[in-house]
């Protein structure tokens, strides 16, 4: 049966239309608006002269965003005095210690009171980062310092290019590589195709899928848009070899976060690219020190030239990504020695701010404290997710709503109403989220006290205690259970 087949009234984007036209939606989002005055003030004031504002984020801008004035372990306080658990933890970037950890304050402290110089110079801090990185990431020869997970995957795309003297980059449908031009196609199926907002880019008769962007991004031409489905994508590797610059893949990503698929499609393609001369980019700026402190490469045995480093990289939300990897690539952005000898031969890629003494120390004193935590750090997340599930789980049994806590690492994850565990075809998996059920979870989580942003996302770290976990679980059950009162579909058409 097609989409056309089906009664008008049955759609699924008509019966998102029924759902979010009754009483009580209205009713909801009317009590939220009416706790934070302050914070939609705020909001109104800045989204009057200012347009990069996380809260005005296309497909991913937050209901009611609260304007945040404290910050300290799993909290956050508004402006309006409402305190929330917080499951955003700052796209996840705070998630390892939770917000202004004391080692992490009193490093940048020091660093304010030195007379030190902010950017631009060399200083002591990048030695002594490089070298615990090298330390924790020995799969790494060398690592350049950039301000964010965009920088550093767009750092990649172009010493891949200048080594290779190739255009063409590979990526995998659904992953989501920042916000430069290459990474702008074909992201989440929340934003380039899902049942109900927007049909999928087409497939193409070589088994690749249309390069699509959501604004001007790279010309299709130098995007290859690879799918979930490794002989396939071999093959599109093979076909085009000749023109290859990278291949850029996530070990796991949101819009598909199944590593049982992901991890073994992506030995082959680094095995292929090894054996084609073709670079392999790996995009751990989500996976970084998430699947243990050596990542998913380190975990996975995944052989990668460069690896992108984000997210928990930086501390204190001050601007930091880690670029490591070969040194034969790395060192295209680093000097011969004279001026006239990187004419032709050399790229420019760091930038004023690249590297500022404050980020530096905040990312060396949180990944020391990560350092020093050792394996415990992990068995602790671990123990909280597994707390989660096993909630989840019973709920499921007791009263066959299909609420699903989705992720990997330790710990990234989302909530959602999907009827599997998992999911082989990516596509599959974006026509069975339920993409309004998300949204509405996410406002009464809100309710309940909980922030996830605009999608019912969490990040587990050492904040969040067994305490915050119960009541995590209590909310999102809770929630579940008052959509099933309102006869809320789990299971669109």
């Amino acid at each position: 049966m097609t989409t056309s087949d089906i009664p008008r009234a049955q759609t699924a984007a008509d019966v998102a239309n029924d759902v979010l036209a009754q009483p009580w939606v209205g009713e909801l989002l009317t009590e939220l608006a009416e706790r934070h005055p302050g914070s939609q003030r705020l909001a109104d004031r800045t989204g009057g002269q200012a347009s990069s504002s996380h809260a005005f984020l296309p497909f991913h801008a937050p209901q009611f965003p609260p304007a945040v004035v404290r910050a300290e372990g799993s909290r956050i306080t508004d402006v309006d005095g409402n305190t929330y658990l917080d499951m955003h933890m700052g796209f996840g970037g705070q998630s390892l210690f939770g917000h202004n950890p004391q080692p992490v304050l009193d490093a940048v402290r020091a660093q304010l009171t030195s007379a030190n110089t902010g950017n631009g110079y060399l200083n002591e801090i990048e030695a002594e980062l490089s070298s615990l990185l090298g330390e924790m990431l020995p799969h790494c020869e060398k690592f350049a310092f950039l301000n964010s997970g965009t920088d550093a995957t767009n750092a990649a795309i172009r010493l891949a290019r200048a080594h290779t003297g190739r255009q063409l980059v590979a990526k995998f449908e659904g992953c989501w590589h920042g916000v430069h031009d290459v990474a702008a196609h074909n992201t989440s199926f929340l934003a380039h195709g899902t049942p109900g907002l927007a049909p999928f880019p087409a497939v193409r008769d070589d088994g690749s899928v249309r390069p699509t962007s959501a604004f001007a991004g790279a010309a299709p031409a130098d995007v290859l848009v690879l799918p979930h489905h490794a002989p396939t994508a071999l093959a599109l590797l093979d076909q085009h070899r000749d023109r290859l610059a990278c291949v850029i893949a996530d070990a796991a990503c949101q819009s598909y976060p199944f590593t049982e698929h992901t991890i073994p499609e992506l030995r082959e393609v680094s095995a292929r690219c090894r054996a084609l001369g073709v670079p392999f980019v790996l995009d751990e700026v989500l996976t970084g020190f998430r699947f243990g402190v050596g990542g998913a490469a380190a975990r996975f045995g995944l052989d990668a030239d460069l690896i992108a480093y984000g997210k928990v990289t930086s501390g204190l939300g001050l601007s930091l990504a880690a670029l490591g990897g070969r040194a034969e690539l790395l060192d295209i952005m680093r000097t011969s020695g004279l001026s006239a000898g990187d004419v032709g031969v050399k790229t420019f890629l760091v930038n004023t701010h690249s590297g500022n003494h404050l980020a530096l120390a905040a990312s060396l004193a949180s990944l020391r404290m990560l350092h020093s935590a050792g394996p415990g750090f992990y068995t602790r997340v671990n123990a909280k997710a597994d707390r989660l599930q096993d909630r989840l789980a019973a709920f499921r049994s007791r009263t066959g709503i299909p609420l699903r806590l989705l992720g990997f690492g330790e710990y990234c994850g989302t909530f959602g109403f999907v009827e599997k565990e998992t999911y082989a075809d990516y596509r599959e998996f974006a026509t069975a989220v339920n993409a309004l059920g998300s949204f509405l979870l996410t406002l009464l989580l809100r309710r309940r006290g909980v922030f996830t942003l605009s999608l019912p996302m969490i990040y587990l770290g050492d904040a969040h205690d067994e305490a915050d976990i119960d009541e995590l679980s209590t909310a999102v059950t809770d929630s579940a259970l008052e959509l099933e009162r309102h006869g809320f579909p789990f299971v669109l058409p």
